[in-house]
């Protein structure tokens, strides 16, 4: 063959390359998930929602984090605490939002043990509500 149709052929097959990556990463993407989790000792945030917009946000303990007493969710313009209480892991306080909340807020959940007439903290998770 010579040199100027390989050369061609090597440009068709790297831009054919290009294309299919491209095309591939079209029909792969997904969307990022709604809202966000995290821990931080034994205390678990989750938001639910898209952008600024906050459907609800939840607080619960960690696998082997049960405590007796109550959660505490603020930030955004939220202030809200649980009922004292027994919280076991898949037992969460959730408070409903359904709003926008500010660019840049910080939601946090704090969980508070009660132990002989005083409250020890049991760990603060936040996540920032961004665009």
């Amino acid at each position: 063959m010579k040199e100027e149709n390989v050369n061609g052929m090597r440009n068709k097959v790297r831009w054919a390359l290009g294309a299919l990556g491209t095309l591939a990463l079209v029909f792969t993407a997904t969307p990022a998930e709604a809202g966000a989790n995290g821990c931080n000792h034994r205390t678990c945030i989750s938001v639910r929602g898209s952008g600024l917009h906050v459907d609800s946000v939840s607080a619960s303990t960690t696998w082997n984090g049960d405590f007796t007493g109550h959660f505490h969710i603020w930030g955004g313009g939220l202030d809200r605490n649980s009922a004292t209480g027994f919280w076991g892991y898949h037992q969460s306080f959730t408070v409903q939002v359904g709003r926008d909340l500010p660019n840049r807020s910080v939601v946090c959940a704090e969980g508070w043990e009660h132990i002989n007439g005083r409250m020890e903290s049991r760990g603060r998770a936040c996540e920032e509500i961004h665009f």
